[in-house]
């Protein structure tokens, strides 16, 4: 799913990441996944994150990929990872939960605005929701 999300944005050229290396990533700790299944037990969507820290705010999540195969959009799916991303962060002691978007994913952006999240691209001087 990560080379169709990188398909999706146009980089797939750019993926560089092996399926043995991500498998010994996410043993050693090195991010958390969430993922959401279909009945027949087939992966629909996935959350990828990691835990930061920042000077200001205190500890951070960041979340790397949110994305759910397009035959399933639209029925709830990624609302449904992204409130427990929410919550997750908040039981983790988030200050937040940072992000960026392609400026161009036009179905991302409100999905992510209609959910309270905020450009801070001007704010931050840097491209970050």
């Amino acid at each position: 799913m990560i080379i169709e999300l990188a398909t999706f944005e146009k980089m797939a050229d750019q993926v560089a990441m092996t399926v043995p290396q991500l498998q010994y990533d996410l043993g050693a700790g090195k991010f958390s996944c969430a993922i959401c299944r279909e009945e027949e037990g087939a992966v629909i969507g996935y959350a990828m994150f990691v835990y930061t820290f920042d000077l200001e705010a205190g500890r951070l999540m960041y979340l790397e990929d949110l994305y759910v195969r397009e035959k399933h959009r639209g029925k709830g799916v990624g609302s449904g990872m992204w409130e427990w991303l929410v919550a997750t962060a908040k039981r983790e002691g988030c200050a937040s939960m940072e992000f960026s978007v392609l400026s161009w994913n036009v179905t991302a952006i409100p999905f992510y605005v209609k959910r309270g999240a905020r450009n801070l691209t001007n704010e931050h001087g840097k491209s970050v929701l």
